[in-house]
């Protein structure tokens, strides 16, 4: 039985990553970072400082349980809540970091947090020869941010120092801080901001190409920016007196509109700890949104105008509570909205000192981060001119070939930037690649065969192949032509030279076909979340009774996205069964708030009022 020296309420985002950890347990929620050393330590001096380090900071060696009801953060004695495993991982001198980033890979380490028995950080060291060896720190954001590794990291270097030196280490325990918060007149601006904000915005266009069902975090690869088109920002940030992440951030914008978004909101991560509470490890970060206006073909000063805007709100909001916004904007897809992408870059503080006599260590910070608490964050690390980035995405938004293409765009928004371009050399994608026929239904523009349609990998969205000689490209709300993965309105380009806009929605993805996604209007619908449409047809028509499904907007006391499922009259499955179906494939947000099972003996009628109402369920 543990000991539980003391307690105090969970704050608001603890609460909602317990939650999110107790619903789906395949979210592990947290990321790690690995500190390797070369030269002769003992074991149990790493071990000893692991342990001072949980002793000096109390949100490290707490437990989140539910005493009579309310959530509690519990403070284990750091004996007890200190997890040190040790293992072999043998590899040459210098490959140490690959070898720990394959290990994590494996199978056997996606362990998930029981965060009511578990710490918010475990410790692995890894031998790789007599001489050389890692420890891995492995966190969950329930109780650690980005802030925490880097005083973590300063704790334990110090700790080992000592312990080696043959010192007692005792360090004075530092209770749990209350997060600084915004003063009330601050949150009530904030929520009225945004109840005005939202209204204006559109779900965020980013490049599509998920695996549905697949709702892990996992991370892309590290790519470098051009490093001569990082000091060229540099230049140009001291010339107009801001930062250099003020550029960065307007070279975002740049890209986001290349992708045809004008009004999208963008979610920064904020370290929110101030003078009294930054030295204590622990969760101190905060989600906060910023409302973006860009359009294409902005100069220079017009991009780094829009990103100053949107850090003069991260600076006024950014202790305003993510959960104080969400639950003073009811009724409305806040969340979903302004979780779409997130960007994250943390500094190391000043003076930060990771010495240790007589070892050799190296640092590494920049690892892989499961944190599903945005759907993709665009991690920037930098020691200029040279800058690192990384995307953390959901796999059933975007795969390795979408992510990799959100980073390359970056790229190029940064080097066209710096050359003050106000064209972007991202180019617009073209599917004019046949393919030979094999089944499949035409697809029609006028009485001419354009293409082909083949719905080999249902739910996701079915192929649009091009017949000889006609190619197809999407557009945009304005009419441009759009970049690769990226969805708007689909227009075939046939042989005679004509070019017809068709009414579907769609994108070419990676292997040079279209995706369609449905009608061009009406893939989103907006209630107090953001349904795609299209995406729970789909998933709706792979159950087995199911003939066909549509989801609309309907109005009684409140709009509600309804899912109307038509089959036949035999064997008719309940709501709760669709529901539980959908439930395979589809995030809990994205599902309809309510489920109509339709009984039809014709195959082809999917209107609800040509047949009969066999079973309603509220969402």
């Amino acid at each position: 039985m543990t000991t539980i020296l003391h307690d105090r309420p969970a704050d608001a985002g603890q609460y909602a990553l317990w939650a999110e950890a107790t619903i789906d347990p395949s979210i592990s929620g947290g990321g790690y970072f690995v500190a390797t050393f070369h030269g002769a330590v003992d074991a149990r001096h790493l071990e000893a400082a692991a342990r001072a380090v949980l002793h000096r900071h109390e949100p490290l060696r707490s437990v989140l349980r539910l005493v009579e009801g309310q959530l509690r953060q519990c403070v284990l004695p750091a004996q007890e809540a200190c997890s040190f495993e040790r293992g072999d991982l043998p590899c040459e001198d210098g490959a140490e970091r690959a070898a720990v980033r394959a290990w994590r890979e494996r199978p056997e380490q996606h362990r998930h947090w029981d965060l009511a028995t578990e710490a918010p950080i475990r410790f692995r060291l890894l031998t790789h020869a007599p001489d050389r060896c890692s420890v891995v720190f492995e966190a969950h954001h329930a109780g650690f941010d980005g802030r925490s590794k880097f005083i973590v990291a300063r704790d334990f270097s110090a700790y080992l120092g000592e312990l080696r030196a043959g010192k007692a280490v005792n360090p004075t325990p530092l209770a749990a801080p209350d997060t600084p918060v915004a003063p009330r007149e601050v949150i009530e601006e904030a929520v009225e901001f945004w109840r005005t904000a939202v209204d204006r915005a559109t779900p965020m266009a980013l490049p599509e190409g998920g695996c549905l069902g697949q709702r892990t975090v996992t991370a892309s690869p590290t790519i470098d920016l051009d490093p001569s088109a990082v000091a060229t920002l540099r230049t140009k940030a001291q010339e107009l007196k801001v930062s250099t992440f003020t550029m960065l951030l307007a070279a975002l914008t740049r890209q986001l509109a290349v992708y045809d978004n004008t009004n999208p909101l963008l979610a920064l991560a904020s370290d929110v700890s101030d003078e009294h509470t930054g030295h204590v490890a622990g969760l101190q970060i905060n989600v906060v949104p910023v409302a973006l206006e860009i359009s294409p073909g902005a100069s220079a000063e017009q991009s780094v105008a829009t990103a100053r805007r949107a850090l003069a709100q991260l600076a006024r909001y950014r202790r305003v509570p993510f959960v104080d916004l969400v639950a003073g904007v009811p009724g409305k897809p806040m969340t979903r909205l302004s979780t779409e992408l997130g960007l994250s870059f943390p500094r190391p503080p000043a003076g930060l000192d990771l010495d240790i006599p007589g070892l050799r260590s190296a640092w590494d910070f920049f690892t892989p981060n499961t944190n599903a608490a945005l759907a993709r964050t665009l991690q920037i690390r930098a020691d200029w001119p040279q800058c690192r980035v990384r995307l953390d995405y959901r796999q059933d938004l975007m795969g390795a070939a979408e992510a990799e293409q959100l980073l390359g765009d970056f790229s190029t928004a940064v080097s066209d930037l710096a050359a003050d371009r106000t064209t972007s050399s991202v180019s617009p994608a073209c599917a004019d690649r046949p393919e030979p026929t094999t089944g499949g239904t035409p697809y029609l523009c006028g009485d001419l065969r354009a293409g082909t349609v083949r719905n080999d990998d249902a739910p996701h969205p079915p192929r649009l192949v091009p017949a000889d000689g006609v190619a197809f490209t999407v557009h945009g709300r304005s009419g441009q032509p759009l970049p690769r993965s990226i969805a708007g309105t689909v227009r075939a380009q046939l042989p005679d030279g004509r070019e017809v806009r068709t009414d579907d929605c769609g994108y070419v993805a990676a292997d040079g076909c279209v995706r369609l996604l449905g009608p061009q209007d009406g893939r989103w619908i907006r209630t107090r979340s953001l349904i795609d449409a299209s995406a729970v047809a789909r998933v709706a028509r792979t159950h087995p009774w199911v003939r066909e499904a549509v989801v609309r907007l309907e109005k009684a006391r409140t709009e509600t996205a309804v899912l109307t499922v038509t089959g036949p009259g035999r064997d008719a499955p309940s709501a709760r069964d669709i529901r539980a179906h959908l439930r395979t494939w589809l995030h809990g947000s994205d599902l309809p708030g309510r489920i109509r099972i339709t009984v039809s003996d014709s195959h082809i009628s999917t209107e609800p009022d040509l047949s009969t109402d066999a079973d309603i369920e509220e969402g």
